[in-house]
């Protein structure tokens, strides 16, 4: 299965990277082409192409870069053959990659940056044409860099808000926890660790379990004990709300930008 990609940062080179040591047949293109064969150099089975047009024939290419390079890109995108287009600029409707790619066959992934380590949580959402061949292509290559879960474009701005944006805030919630270790007496380096290993443990738990979150806090929770007292300090200055403000600032701007591209089509 040859799978393109187009645009080796930091997104495109951990996926090409994920994609090759998962078996597909993988190249890659930049128009930096040091970035390229920089990114070969780390993994000799991958492919460096010399221009773009070379990609043509793939089973999927996979267009992986900044939403604003990509108008740039359209012309030339449009005389390229391929069985299935994937884009992960984010903001860019499915309408508007149809539209200008000229063809149907066309998906749409929201990673997070997680996919280095192979972590990325990645929404998938797939437009009208696509068959079930293909929705199965593009579920077997956003699975070789994380977890995926089909979603309807309509709640991508929703996903960013608890996932594409959100990892961001657990890395916000961590720093400050470790910050806090600090203020108690652990050096930083070590409270971090500990809070990066509390976060692991506490998501392993929840889905070995498959228990409602709110239950396993009260678990943890004693009467009279600490653990409520830390809970209380947290709402009593609104944690959940701030949690609640953040997850929909994210969702709506990804609707303004969608919107924006839209009017671009237009």
């Amino acid at each position: 299965m040859r799978i393109s990609i187009i645009g080796t940062g930091n997104m495109g080179g951990a996926i090409a990277s994920a994609l090759s040591s998962a078996g597909f047949d993988t190249e890659v293109y930049d128009s930096v082409q040091e970035k390229a064969e920089a990114l070969r150099e780390q993994n000799e089975n991958i492919r460096v192409l010399s221009s773009l047009e070379m990609t043509s024939g793939s089973d999927a290419i996979i267009i992986a870069v900044k939403p604003q390079v990509l108008p740039s890109l359209y012309d030339a995108l449009r005389e390229v053959d391929t069985r299935l287009w994937i884009s992960i600029a984010a903001g860019v409707p499915l309408s508007v990659l149809e539209d200008h790619l000229g063809s149907g066959n066309v998906i749409r992934f929201m990673p997070n940056i997680a996919a280095k380590a192979r972590k990325s949580v990645t929404a998938i959402a797939a437009g009208d044409s696509v068959s079930t061949e293909e929705r199965d292509l593009a579920f077997a290559i956003a699975s070789s860099f994380g977890t995926a879960y089909f979603l309807p474009e309509s709640l991508f701005p929703a996903f960013i808000g608890i996932s594409g944006s959100g990892i961001a805030f657990y890395f916000e919630m961590m720093h400050q926890m470790a910050m806090a270790g600090v203020r108690e007496g652990i050096p930083y380096p070590e409270a971090l660790k500990i809070v990066s290993d509390t976060a692991e443990s506490a998501a392993a738990l929840q889905k070995e379990s498959g228990t409602n979150a709110i239950e396993l806090e009260t678990r943890v929770c004693s009467a009279a004990g600490t653990t409520i007292e830390g809970i209380r300090a947290l709402q009593d200055r609104g944690f959940a709300s701030a949690i609640i403000k953040a997850v929909g600032s994210a969702a709506a701007k990804s609707v303004e930008l969608e919107n924006k591209a839209r009017y671009g089509e237009r």
